[in-house]
């Protein structure tokens, strides 16, 4: 009786200890061993339950597929949350993942918890948004960040006549690639001496309900108002329906930096004359194989590599930029991200 006594006390105590395993399990957990030997990866984006960030998750779908890794991608669930993205790094050092792509809400701000997960011997990089000058190791970008900025403000620029008034939007005004992006569009905007820049700079935290909300308070401000340009994908559809809410659908030129799904419908009844980007998708499948090759080799990207189904990349010291488009009312129909 005793014997058996024993036995069952230390089945119990096996259950015990699986079942505790299993709670303190963080994230998503690989089924089986499937995922044994993959280099595990999670990408840690601004904010989740946007059209944009879905289209990051279709890249890290097809990096599953294609590459040879376990990639996740997480963020937190409102705007320029940036306390939640700093415990989501830290997060990823309780897990020992093997790497972290941050797209950073803040550059500063994120930099101690990103050095920290260095310090424990997780590889660090960043992807959509910088974070200049920490121990991340390259940044996976789009675009030039300021470059495309003066391409969107050119664009437009063009569209009004070179006169009148002009409103910026942006995401949050902290993350790093979006204050380069306004820099860009004020650089250029300064070339036309007959445009005016209104402010205050709108930031709508990446929600197109507050883009809507920001440019209708523009346009009570300035009924005058020539074009908008917007930074963030969010911006250029939200001013649409602000637009069309306010009887001006048509009258106020739009450029930005938006997903051709976005601003489609737009374009095809001439609101928003265009947008300028890159696949979200094909930017983190990118990040994804050149964070992969660094892990497993330490290789680190190269001018003129080619990523499948992407194109050749051009690197510029720690920066790597994949292949962007010009989105217009006679090309939308061609992408489909």
């Amino acid at each position: 009786m005793k014997s058996l006594l024993k036995v069952l006390v230390a089945v119990a105590a096996g259950v015990s200890l699986t079942g505790c395993a299993q709670h303190q399990s963080t994230g998503p957990v690989s089924s089986g061993s499937a995922d044994a030997g993959k280099p595990h990866i999670v990408f840690i984006f601004k904010v989740m339950g946007i059209s944009y960030s879905d289209s990051l998750q279709q890249g890290v779908d097809r990096a599953n597929k294609e590459l040879g890794v376990n990639a996740e991608l997480i963020g937190p669930s409102t705007g320029n949350d940036i306390q939640g993205q700093i415990n989501l790094i830290e997060q990823q050092i309780a897990r020992k993942v093997d790497a972290v792509v941050i797209s950073a809400n803040d550059a500063d701000s994120v930099k101690p918890a990103m050095d920290k997960a260095t310090a424990a011997g997780i590889k660090v990089y960043t992807w959509d948004s910088d974070s200049p000058g920490s121990k991340r190791l390259f940044y996976v970008a789009g675009c030039d960040d300021v470059q495309i900025g003066r391409d969107v403000a050119a664009r437009l620029a063009e569209d009004i006549g070179e006169k009148g008034k002009v409103g910026i939007m942006t995401g949050t005004l902290t993350a790093n690639n979006l204050r380069l992006h306004v820099q860009g569009v004020r650089e250029e905007l300064k070339k036309h001496p007959q445009i005016t820049v209104v402010e205050p700079l709108l930031a709508c935290n990446d929600q197109k309900d507050q883009a809507v909300n920001k440019a209708i308070s523009l346009l009570q401000a300035h009924p005058d108002l020539a074009g908008m340009a917007g930074v963030c994908s969010p911006a250029a559809p939200g001013t649409a329906e602000a637009l069309i809410q306010a009887g001006k659908a048509g009258k106020v030129k739009v450029w930005g930096i938006s997903l051709p799904s976005e601003v489609k419908p737009y374009l095809k009844k001439g609101i928003v004359q265009g947008a300028i980007l890159w696949n979200p998708a094909d930017l983190t499948y990118a990040a994804a194989m050149l964070v992969r090759d660094n892990l497993k080799t330490g290789a680190m990207p190269k001018d003129g590599q080619e990523i499948p189904g992407i194109g050749k990349l051009s690197v510029k010291g720690e920066q790597v930029l994949i292949p962007g488009a010009v989105i217009t009312r006679e090309n939308v129909d061609r992408f489909d991200f």
